[in-house]
């Protein structure tokens, strides 16, 4: 791969005076009485235009629908560029008279609605989503005294630049180490940035490609460290980039010329592989190198998370007392089209990382654990008990989150979750304590409040652990948040698996389960498979610390009916059902238990006609036994189907189409809004 460097060239974009050309404009006897409005002459910045602004030998110029935000420090006013100035470096305006005339009036370009002044500062805005067009993003501000005749614009943003030869890439993401776009408080005199301002910063910013040619991006002073990633989005999904090889500094008013991309961008050779394609799900399993991407949905199902911009990796680990390098187990993360895009690096790691959705505010609006297991994993059933029967449940070899199912092996400890969230929190990696490192934002507490205790808090905050002592973190319970019988969207578990059910360890106990004093567990034979529990430990309601790593483990399952018990207990003198309900505030272990599915598949076939631009919903299906179906919709579209659950589907054409239902042990269905419906076949029901 080869490797760029941002060097800073000669400033491009120099501060403007005043022009003495400007003589023609006559000085006003005092501001605010002509026509109860106040003249001036706004002399256009080196980067002030709003997508308009050309480069005639590094001279803007004013074209035809540009504004400026204009505000006496209490109210603020759209004031436009004259038509008649297009194509020139000034121009002459009137200031309305809603401003008052004989005060300081302060200046920003582009016009932004949403912009204040305090204490003589302008807060302004650098989009994180951009378009590559010089002016699209770009900020100007300036000020003048209430007898001043004329305003010089000043630039208050670095512009990055670079042209691109080639037409198949879709989507540059640039993540740094430092604030990049997002909310700022600017000096209007010189178009410094004067602080970050409330209520959001980011370190990130997304650009869409339109085509050839040269390409400018806006951002805030500051840092750009070696390592920086240009994440790149082919049109045909490929995934692949450029890390910079020097640590650079950036300058507001000043043009980094990064010169031309293409044969700097390493891609990989083949589209991402879609994990969603089959069945969504919040946790991800990977075993080899390569691109991926999952659909932006919620878990679990095809709901929408929202107007997401762009993405981020929250973390990484590798499950021990030392943090990886950042990078080394998930990289090239990007948000394009309705797809989060990562790459597993070529030399793969077990691990897991959690990767997140941001809004244009850089609220999370979905997270996805991502789960890296090299040499895979295995299903284990718990049949043929003697002398206790047990549950003839399918579960996976190891705990949710862990790199092995290898007795002794502290990385079979695996994640820790709350109760009913989706999201995993980092647990033990040796000793009662030592908490697992990652690269990036760790696991933090926060006592719970009637604001932070709801889903909606959880949902932004997944690396927040929400206490409350012996209680649950939600301010208002829930208990339909997990279900074994119907997974719903806040399920932790990979696709195909679910949290178990509550009797999924039946016939397990001290006797037939040793408890293992040197590998600090329970080791478990069923015909000939050795099944693992380690004492993982937990993480206390009260505090959120980790605690009892090698002694205990709580692990969660469905709630048990109006009993409320939802965990196992396994310890040295104990395994089995926990005998009251534990806090759901606690953080436990999961171990996935596998969709039972039985029988022959069934078949259902809806004929129907429908009208361009109509919606149809599927059937509701129930079941003997847990399945999910699958909904293929005749215009080459499929979808999971959850069990009691309508899906809904936009037909882009008119026409008549069939819809294909298949699971197993389908026990009825319902039919709801399917518009004309021509026929039915039940034969492979």
């Amino acid at each position: 791969m080869k490797h760029i460097s941002l060097l800073p060239i000669l400033t491009a974009f120099a501060l403007l005076a005043a022009l003495a050309s400007c003589a023609h404009v006559e000085p006003l006897p005092l501001p605010g009485v002509i026509d109860g409005s106040r003249t001036l002459t706004v002399l256009c910045a080196q980067t002030a235009d709003d997508s308009r602004t050309t480069i005639d030998e590094l001279t803007p110029k004013w074209k035809i629908g540009d504004a400026l935000w204009v505000s006496d420090g209490i109210n603020s006013a759209r004031v436009n560029i004259p038509d008649e100035f297009a194509g020139k470096d000034f121009a002459e305006l009137k200031i309305p008279g809603s401003l008052r005339g004989d005060t300081t009036l302060w200046f920003l370009y582009p016009y932004d609605e949403e912009a204040t002044v305090s204490s003589g500062k302008i807060a302004v805005s650098i989009p994180v989503l951009q378009d590559g067009i010089f002016g699209n993003a770009h900020v100007a501000v300036g000020t003048c005294e209430a007898v001043a005749t004329e305003v010089a614009l000043k630039n208050a943003s670095a512009i990055l630049k670079f042209s691109i030869d080639r037409e198949d890439l879709a989507t540059l993401q640039i993540t740094n180490n430092t604030v990049f776009s997002g909310a700022f408080k600017l000096t209007p005199s010189t178009g410094a940035k004067y602080s970050n301002s409330a209520p959001y910063s980011l370190k990130t910013i997304r650009m869409t490609f339109s085509g050839k040619g040269d390409k400018y991006l806006s951002c805030m002073s500051g840092s750009m460290p070696k390592g920086t990633r240009f994440t790149v989005v082919t049109k045909d999904g490929r995934v692949g980039g450029i890390t910079t090889s020097k640590a650079n500094t950036l300058t507001n008013g000043s043009l980094y010329d990064l010169g031309e991309l293409d044969d700097r961008i390493v891609l990989n050779e083949t589209p991402a592989v879609d994990l969603g394609l089959q069945e969504t799900a919040n946790c991800y399993i990977v075993s080899t190198a390569g691109s991926y991407k999952l659909p932006a949905v919620q878990g679990n199902s095809n709901a929408t998370v929202g107007e997401a911009a762009f993405a981020e990796l929250i973390w990484e680990t590798v499950n021990t007392a030392t943090a990886p390098t950042k990078y080394s187990v998930v990289t090239d993360v990007a948000y394009y089209d309705g797809y989060v895009y990562f790459r597993i690096p070529d030399e793969i790691k077990a691990g897991n990382a959690l990767i997140a959705v941001m809004d244009i505010t850089g609220t999370i609006l979905w997270s996805w654990h991502i789960w890296i297991l090299p040499e895979g994993y295995e299903d284990q059933t718990y049949a043929e008990g003697n002398p206790n029967p047990y549950s003839d449940a399918v579960m996976m070899d190891r705990n949710l989150g862990a790199l092995s199912a290898t007795p002794g092996d502290l990385t079979s400890y695996g994640m820790l979750y709350q109760w009913g969230r989706k999201d995993p929190f980092t647990g033990i990696a040796s000793g009662s304590s030592t908490a697992v490192k990652v690269t990036g934002t760790s696991v933090s507490s926060i006592a719970q409040t009637t604001d932070n205790g709801t889903m909606e808090y959880a949902i932004a905050n997944p690396t927040k652990m929400i206490y409350k002592s012996s209680n649950d973190w939600l301010a208002t319970s829930d208990a339909s948040l997990w279900s074994a019988g119907a997974k719903t969207v806040f399920d932790p578990c990979p696709a195909g698996y679910h949290v178990p059910f509550h009797n999924a360890l039946n016939g397990l106990t001290i006797s037939n389960t040793p408890w293992d004093a040197t590998d600090k567990g329970r080791k478990i034979t069923i015909n000939g498979q050795v099944i693992w529990y380690p004492a993982a430990g937990t993480r206390a309601s009260g505090s959120g610390s980790l605690q009892n790593g090698g002694t205990t483990c709580y692990s969660w399952f469905d709630k048990n009916g109006t009993s409320g018990q939802n965990a196992w207990k396994i310890a040295s003198d104990t395994i089995g059902v926990a005998p009251k309900a534990q806090p759901q505030a606690a953080a436990f272990t999961v171990r996935c238990q596998k969709y039972v599915v039985s029988g022959e598949e069934q078949t259902l076939t809806i004929g129907m006609t429908v009208g361009a631009g109509e919606t149809r919903l599927s059937p509701y299906i129930t079941s003997e036994t847990y399945s999910t179906a699958k909904v293929f919709w005749g215009d080459e579209d499929f979808n999971p189907l959850a069990l009691e659950t309508f899906l809904e589907h936009l037909y882009a054409a008119a026409g008549s189409y069939s819809m294909v239902v298949k699971g197993y042990s389908m026990s009825g269905f319902k039919l709801k809004s399917l518009g004309d419906i021509t026929s039915i076949d039940v034969s492979g029901f």
